[in-house]
């Protein structure tokens, strides 16, 4: 079984991959579709996310869980994943279809200058959507986490091709970055498909027991995950409500700069939940507490080099125009920096199967964020927004820490706080790399 530390710069350095690509594609729809395009476009992909996050019921999570604990077979797991998947996805294209005919909805989208056809056109990738988490989920308890980047690394990939294609060759606008998307999420599905089809034989049995297990499971960090996904993205919504679609092109390019820090956390977390699903108490009380402090440190030290280069970086790959999101992307590091380190702590306690805690702690942030954007948001625009975030993000990491704290009996300053044995760790590290670039230098 691969170590934690392997899996982890695996799944980082995809990240990488995946950040250079999925930059490439920000730079080149911001600046095709400016400020207002990008805010438009941001909201479009936000209608249909909320609905996907709210039928999802926590099944992906719950196939990790089961699948790296081996409770159920893996041909169980990825039969229900099928059908749960076409199931679900209908009922919300069906919700979807109820929330279009609603007169404040109708308002909101003719306000932001939103043509329904683009919203219509991603809620169709609903069912896909689904289907392709489920199922990328098994692999990642598996831990087959080569596969699980790949797939990641292709989305990625054809996102990028559809956009260049229809952005810059053939200048379709918002309407290509829809059909972009669209396109890439059926193609991944296919892809997706078509491998598990060479694992184990595909069908529509319903396992009861799996399914009742699974929700079960799922529903301790169902209503979480929502809460959380809210708090991340709640203040577009009231960006647009309270000024327009432009703030909130430069609000979501801000918020999408500061949440690629959590590319190594989110590396770490990937790789800790299958693997604390398979670890007794002991061994994870001793993994997790200096995995959480290193996460904070590293996350820490690359804010400060964001804080140094953000302005300049957002100038030349962005362009003067989005120079607005400077502010708040400077409100949101300290937020951002806190909870890298919780999303760690949370992947550890989902994988002792108690995710209840990240639930806890995401709604009493998120009933912390929403008085406060309500209150921040008219009087210092998109800063205020960023500040709610940043407080909702300090809250959440300091219920998540004590709830840590108690099940695994770590004081909290050995979750959180960097010690001299870790650097000399990487003082090793950097010394062994130096030695062996020497080494191939004078060979």
């Amino acid at each position: 079984m691969a170590s934690i530390s392997k899996n982890a710069a695996i799944t980082f350095s995809s990240g990488i991959v995946i950040f250079i690509i999925g930059l490439i594609t920000s730079i080149i729809i911001a600046r095709v579709l400016g400020p207002e395009g990008q805010g438009i476009y941001s909201l479009i992909l936000l209608f249909p996310t909320i609905i996907l996050l709210v039928g999802s019921l926590g099944i992906e999570a719950a196939n990790v869980y089961f699948t790296g604990s081996k409770k159920y077979e893996i041909k169980d797991i990825l039969s229900n994943s099928l059908l749960i998947g076409i199931i679900l996805g209908a009922a919300l294209i069906f919700l979807f279809f109820m929330i279009f005919q609603l007169n404040i909805f109708q308002d909101f989208i003719h306000s932001n200058n939103i043509k329904p056809i683009y919203l219509w056109l991603i809620v169709l990738t609903i069912p896909a959507s689904l289907i392709f988490g489920f199922i990328r989920s098994t692999f990642l308890g598996q831990e087959k986490i080569v596969l699980y980047n790949k797939l990641n690394i292709l989305q990625t990939s054809l996102q990028f091709l559809g956009v260049f294609v229809l952005l810059i060759l053939l200048k379709q606008g918002v309407f290509g970055a829809v059909l972009s998307y669209l396109i890439t999420t059926f193609i991944i599905l296919l892809i997706v498909i078509l491998l598990i089809a060479k694992i184990t034989k595909l069908s529509l049995k319903f396992n009861k027991k799996l399914s009742k297990d699974a929700i079960k499971y799922g529903v301790k960090c169902y209503f979480g995950n929502i809460a959380q996904f809210l708090n991340y993205r709640l203040d577009m919504f009231l960006v647009a409500i309270f000024l327009n679609t432009t703030a909130v092109g430069f609000y979501g390019l801000a918020v999408g700069i500061a949440e690629k820090l959590w590319m190594l956390p989110g590396a770490i977390s990937t790789v800790l939940f299958p693997r604390i699903s398979s670890l007794n108490d002991e061994k994870a009380n001793d993994l997790t507490p200096k995995v959480a402090r290193n996460t904070f440190f590293i996350t820490f030290m690359l804010s400060l080099v964001l804080l140094v280069i953000s302005t300049p970086v957002i100038r030349i790959l962005f362009g003067s125009a989005f120079l607005p999101s400077v502010v708040p992307l400077l409100i949101l590091l300290p937020g951002i920096i806190a909870l890298a380190g919780a999303k760690t702590l949370t992947a550890d306690l989902a994988g002792r199967g108690k995710p209840q805690y990240g639930t806890y702690a995401a709604f009493i942030s998120l009933g912390v964020t929403i008085p406060l954007d309500i209150w921040l948001i008219p009087k210092w625009g998109i800063s205020g927004a960023a500040f709610a975030s940043s407080i909702a993000y300090s809250l959440a990491t300091i219920i998540i820490i004590i709830a840590f704290s108690k099940e695994s009996k770590k004081s909290w300053t050995e979750i959180c706080f960097i010690k001299i044995r870790d650097l000399r760790e990487y003082w090793k590290m950097f010394i062994k790399v130096k030695n062996k670039v020497f080494l191939n230098l004078v060979k």
